[in-house]
């Protein structure tokens, strides 16, 4: 069908992730650890946020970084490492799963950096070059949503009203300094 066709030619297939924050509520932890990094459940936060946009159609992430968050990059990109170890463990079938995983991912990842803390606009702004089309999807890393794919749902929406979604929570006026 037409409609088939128009959501095909116009599906969104980029996904930004700016993670050039500094994670200052997680002090003292985030000095030595990026927090997208954080393990829920044995997997980091951004892994469940990669997995969503990959299950709702997405093909490329544009990763905002800054020189500070470079474990990010090493995260996704360590080959040596997973050969070396590989190479010496016995037992490898989980080692092997997970690398096949992270293979996978790098084919899909970009780097942007953004050195000075100019806000998520700026951090945008340098995605610029690298976007194919009017709308793409944009990821805050610190919003983990479970049981719901919201990247599906808001594409849905998208197709729906051809514009613009942002996804928001109505919170207590009370814990609005937490959001």
């Amino acid at each position: 069908s037409n409609d088939n066709n128009y959501y095909k030619n116009h599906m969104i297939k980029q996904a930004i992730i700016p993670l050039a924050g500094l994670g200052t509520r997680m002090l003292p932890l985030t000095s030595v650890m990026p927090k997208e990094l954080m393990p829920i459940n044995g997997k980091p936060n951004l892994q469940y946020i990669l997995d969503e946009c990959i299950d709702a159609g997405v093909k490329e992430f544009i990763f905002i970084i800054s020189k500070k968050k470079l474990s990010i990059k090493k995260y996704f990109f360590n080959d040596n490492f997973y050969k070396k170890i590989i190479k010496k463990k016995k037992d490898k079938k989980r080692l092997l799963e997970e690398y096949k995983k992270i293979k996978k991912y790098q084919k899909m990842i970009k780097f942007v950096y953004q050195n000075k803390p100019k806000g998520t606009g700026d951090a945008v702004l340098k995605c610029q070059k690298f976007i194919k089309s009017k709308y793409f999807l944009m990821l805050l890393p610190d919003d983990l949503i479970i049981r719901n794919n919201c990247s599906k749902e808001m594409m849905r929406l998208h197709k729906k009203t051809n514009g613009s979604i942002i996804a928001t929570k109505r919170v207590e006026r009370k814990t609005v300094s937490r959001w």
